[in-house]
């Protein structure tokens, strides 16, 4: 007794499984594999093995989804079809999404010697870039953050102020000018001088700061203080008296404009550099003494003798080099 292995075709949902060692039944005029719908993909997706599937409704696969992978989000590398498969939906697939060429028809049905399905081989994906969302690190840093900004605007400022020193005249330097007087007037400090440690002035009997902000104040060797202090970062003083000794914080030396050391003693004045390296300014003499002024220059200090009548107060030899002193006002000034 022959047992029939094709379906009958008057009753389409009826199908048959076949036992081992038949053959495939044969393809039918309408195939059941129905295209997909809307689904979402989590494993790999192969390309259709029909090219006129009916549709299908909408359906979740978590496995390998072999019918056609309708129009979808990738977030894997995408690849070319090797045939036009037909219309799709949309879908989210998670893995590799490769596409196949339309499987061949199976071999016709014979009762004598059953024949295995051919199996269906991949086309070679063409690795084709798709535009998509960037989630990971490859994005490049904002150059408008806080900190890039800062180093800009740090970066723009020194270049103006090695421009301004590379405008100066030529000067000589604190090993090549013994004592700042009539004769030499003049000496500028390199940029490492003018920046590491401090800067002591011993034998001053006054001394009157004025910031890049134009905040003025002065000081006595008694402790008479007048106009506005400078404080730094760490809460110490730009300028100011340390016992008998009057020292510039070279280390904010970027916040000093400029500053005047007078010496009303019959001894003389010196200053004192980290490296210990000096220079002095003789006392007064002749009814004029010789003040002390230090003026910045881009990166560098420049230190200048300047001779006035001894006669001066304090306050007037301020006022001839426009030491102008500036007053915090009271808190009550605000309403508060």
């Amino acid at each position: 007794m022959s047992v029939p292995t094709t379906p009958r075709p008057d009753i389409t949902w009826l199908r048959r499984r076949i036992r081992p060692g038949q053959a495939p039944a044969a393809p039918t005029a309408a195939p059941a594999a129905a295209q997909q719908g809307t689904s979402l993909s989590l494993g790999h997706t192969s390309a259709p093995e029909s090219t006129t599937p009916p549709a299908a409704p909408a359906s979740l696969s978590l496995g390998h989804t072999p019918a056609a992978a309708p129009a979808s989000l990738e977030l894997g590398r995408p690849a070319n079809s090797a045939a036009a498969a037909a219309p799709q939906g949309a879908s989210l697939s998670l893995g590799r999404t490769t596409t196949s060429a339309p499987a061949p028809a199976p071999a016709p049905q014979t009762t004598q010697a059953p024949q295995a399905p051919q199996a269906t081989q991949s086309a070679p994906a063409a690795a084709q870039p798709s535009a998509g969302l960037v989630l990971g690190g490859a994005a490049p840093a904002s150059p408008l953050s806080g900190r890039a900004r800062k180093l800009a605007q740090l970066r723009e400022k020194s270049q103006r102020e090695d421009h301004e020193v590379s405008l100066l005249f030529p000067a000589p330097g604190i090993a090549d000018v013994y004592e700042l007087n009539l004769t030499d007037r003049l000496l500028r400090l390199s940029p490492m001088q003018s920046s590491v440690g401090s800067l002591v002035v011993s034998g001053s009997t006054a001394v009157a700061w004025e910031s890049v902000r134009r905040v003025t104040g002065g000081q006595t060797v008694d402790g008479h203080k007048a106009g506005t202090a400078v404080m730094t970062a760490g809460n110490r003083p730009l300028v100011g008296y340390h016992g008998r000794d009057a020292l510039i914080t070279l280390r904010h030396v970027r916040s000093l404009r400029r500053a005047i050391f007078i010496n009303r003693s019959s001894s003389a004045m010196g200053v004192r550099l980290f490296s210990g390296q000096t220079v002095a300014l003789p006392p007064a003499a002749d009814g004029t003494q010789m003040v002390l002024l230090v003026h910045r220059v881009g990166n560098v200090l420049e230190l200048r003798a300047e001779p006035v009548p001894h006669s001066w107060p304090d306050v007037q030899v301020w006022q001839e080099f426009d030491f102008s002193m500036t007053h915090s006002a009271p808190v009550s000034s605000y309403g508060r």
